[in-house]
């Protein structure tokens, strides 16, 4: 855990006598409590942790489940993915783990593959307090039970820099504009070029194509390939050139839209968003202690951690208590205080169908050699 990210958390104000123990518990230090013995210290937590995950990489922050660390002394053992079909595909394989922070959009593949559970809501006791529309988004609930438990959602968009690009009512068009060739830039993710894609191609369902439809997949790739300056497979190298004004046009997290602007880097949002919510779920084949998993659910539920969340990603929370520790003030122009406001205005990231991602992932190569 960095030390900054604490240190603000307790400058906020956010957390109460009792939620700061418990952070200063989880970081290793010892608070001594106010008493009339000047020796009274602190008795440690005995580590009982019997938990294993699947995470994407720095969402395992202590600060994200800090009632999980209290009680049990320790955090869970992480293992880290990049992809989510990667993770999925480790389960299927026989990895050994006992939550997975899986999105929405692929709940229904890891429900196919039978390498998930349901949840006992009964078990989590903050599960009411979750934002009712986020429960009501595809791929939580199914067959009469929920798959995933809520935690972090929010959205990524395409946008452009009004300072470099200069276009009247934008579309996802501008990717494929012979104007600004050499001033777009394409994320690694392919996934995401393909909903791209999708939306540049009128498809109805940009993340389903019909068959008719990925006949013109091939040609879009080929025109947004030529157009781009790079693709990159971090952040960090857009937004360099973004500040240097080589690139005006790319794919950019809803975050760092925000985070962007307040660093001197203008952008404008181009709709529709992509709107994605993750979470946990239970895996089928677990090792660990099931009491040990539900508290980390509900741990990663409390809005201490989500006003954390919030604070280093940017990102909303699922608890619908959260947004009063973080504040109005700042939650003005994130959308996440409406969110189903912000849900009309995008589109959720699902899964394409494994046949037709697979053709999707053919053309794309195909027209990445075409260039070679």
């Amino acid at each position: 855990m960095a030390h900054d990210d604490t240190v603000e958390l307790l400058r906020s104000g956010a957390l109460s006598r009792r939620q700061v123990l418990q952070v200063l518990a989880s970081t290793g230090v010892v608070a001594l409590p106010i008493a009339t013995t000047p020796s009274a210290v602190a008795k440690p937590v005995e580590n009982t942790v019997d938990l294993s995950l699947l995470e994407w990489n720095g969402y395992e922050n202590p600060l994200f489940h800090p009632e999980y660390t209290a009680k049990y002394g320790g955090e869970p053992k992480v293992a880290f993915f990049a992809e989510e079909e990667d993770a999925l595909q480790r389960i299927r394989t026989g990895y050994p783990v006992d939550l997975v922070h899986f999105c929405a959009g692929i709940t229904a593949m890891a429900r196919d593959a039978e390498v998930i559970i349901p949840l006992d809501t009964n078990r989590i006791p903050r599960w009411g307090e979750i934002i009712p529309s986020l429960l009501e988004v595809e791929g939580i609930y199914a067959q009469g039970s929920y798959w995933l438990a809520p935690w972090d959602w929010g959205y990524s968009t395409v946008a452009y820099n009004p300072e470099t690009i200069d276009v009247e009512n934008p579309t996802y068009d501008i990717f494929i504009d012979p104007r600004f060739k050499g001033k777009t830039a394409l994320p690694s993710s392919i996934g995401v070029n393909f909903f791209i894609a999708g939306v540049i191609g009128g498809w109805q369902d940009p993340l389903d194509p019909t068959e008719a439809e990925l006949e013109s997949a091939s040609e879009i790739f080929t025109k947004m390939l030529e157009n781009a300056r790079f693709v990159w497979p971090d952040s960090t190298q857009l937004e360099q050139a973004w500040a240097a004004g080589d690139v005006g046009i790319s794919y950019v997290y809803g975050s760092a839209t925000r985070r962007m602007k307040q660093e001197g880097m203008p952008n404008v949002v181009v709709e529709p968003l992509m709107m994605w919510i993750c979470g946990l779920s239970l895996a089928a084949d677990r090792s660990g202690s099931l009491d040990q998993a539900y508290d980390y659910i509900d741990a990663m539920l409390d809005p201490v951690g989500g006003a954390a969340l919030f604070d280093i990603y940017g990102y909303g929370h699922a608890n619908r208590n959260t947004n009063a520790l973080i504040g109005a003030e700042r939650l003005a122009g994130t959308g996440l205080d409406d969110p189903v406001g912000l849900f009309s205005r995008g589109i959720f990231m699902a899964a394409t169908p494994p046949g037709k991602r697979a053709k999707l992932f053919q053309l794309w190569f195909e027209a990445q050699a075409g260039l070679d």
